[in-house]
């Protein structure tokens, strides 16, 4: 899953410079909402 991907390069930050969202090309908001829709959570 490409997310899952992004999200661990990142070290699952979402938003910011160096966050998932802007290596995606998506507003945070929309990662956000699709992490939710897709049950993405970060393992503990």
């Amino acid at each position: 899953m490409h997310i899952l991907e992004v999200l661990e390069l990142t070290r699952w930050r979402v938003s910011g410079e160096s966050g998932a969202a802007k290596v995606l090309g998506l507003k945070p908001t929309t990662l956000e909402a699709r992490m939710k829709k897709l049950s993405i959570q970060r393992k503990a």
